[in-house]
């Protein structure tokens, strides 16, 4: 069996839907609510465990109802939680996700106690997939360093310092157009794809040995192979709630790097991921099966 480790940010996701967004001063009673554990890499992780990858998760958890429930769905899917540390004078971060039924517009409000890093890394496998989110990049930083002949993934959001230097550790980088825009430093024209082509270009003079990949939310990916930049589209999907494309993206992504590694293919994984996860409420409740992902592949490439 294929070996996976995934390093980030654990958190607990409550997702509400409401009519419209509440004005400023105003009550809103709410009534109904949809629970599950957040964080890219590990959103990554529970994805690997459900397709069959067996993977290791490692982070911080508080010592909270909010923790028990993360390990539920963690044990669900056979992680190995091992290099999961627990805080016992934190709690678990907490992201409130407010989400327009109208729209599908969203508002993210996260609430988390300081900032901690994770101690022990005393691994007894070798990955052949590391998977990092830059949330703790210390650590990130040693494992990307500690595997170096692992397929290594950064999905990159966190827009600091710390997670561009990441970027020369690790083989891919997943980032979204913020990050994208700036580590080039060239802005970014929703409405241009020269624009696109020239954020690429940038990145790859200041990172000549990764391959970037662009998550453009709705309008899909854009990534370069046999030196053709190329854009693979989302798939046409009814939305419910698409705040968490961008893990859903990682996830296929990760999935087929590590099997196929066909950097095309598993792009296009990427797409199919984010557009069915999409289709439902929470990130880590609407992960599809990995038999409908091969369908949709199957159907469309």
């Amino acid at each position: 069996m294929l070996k996976s480790i995934c390093l980030g940010r654990n958190k607990y996701d409550i997702n509400i839907l409401v009519d419209k967004m509440p004005p400023e001063g105003s009550t809103v009673e709410v009534f109904n609510k949809v629970g599950c554990g957040g964080g890219t890499a590990s959103n990554v992780a529970v994805s690997l465990g459900k397709w069959g990858i067996g993977c290791a998760v490692c982070g911080i958890l508080g010592n909270d109802v909010y923790a028990n429930k993360i390990k539920e769905e963690f044990d669900k899917v056979h992680l190995d939680t091992r290099y999961i540390e627990q805080s016992f004078n934190n709690d678990t971060p907490i992201s409130t996700i407010i989400i327009n039924k109208e729209t599908k517009n969203h508002t993210i409000y996260n609430l988390s106690d300081k900032f901690i890093s994770i101690k022990k890394m005393d691994y007894d496998f070798t990955p052949d997939l590391t998977v990092v989110d830059g949330y703790d990049s210390v650590s990130a930083k040693k494992l990307l360093e500690r595997f170096p002949n692992s397929k290594r993934v950064l999905c990159a959001d966190i827009i600091t310092k710390e997670v561009f230097d990441l970027c020369h550790k690790a083989q891919y980088v997943i980032c979204t157009t913020e990050f994208a825009e700036m580590l080039s430093g060239v802005k970014y024209d929703p409405n241009s794809t020269k624009s696109l082509a020239s954020i690429y270009q940038e990145l790859k003079k200041k990172n000549l040995n990764t391959e970037f990949i662009i998550y453009l939310k709705e309008k899909g990916a854009l990534y370069c192979v046999n030196n053709q930049i190329k854009i693979s589209p989302m798939l046409e999907m009814e939305v419910q709630d698409n705040h968490g494309g961008f893990d859903a993206f990682c996830s296929g992504f990760s999935y087929d790097i590590v099997v196929d590694s066909d950097i095309e293919k598993a792009v296009k994984y990427g797409c199919i991921s984010a557009s069915l996860n999409a289709r439902s409420i929470g990130t880590r409740l609407s992960i599809p099966t990995l038999e409908e992902i091969k369908k949709v592949y199957e159907q469309n490439y």
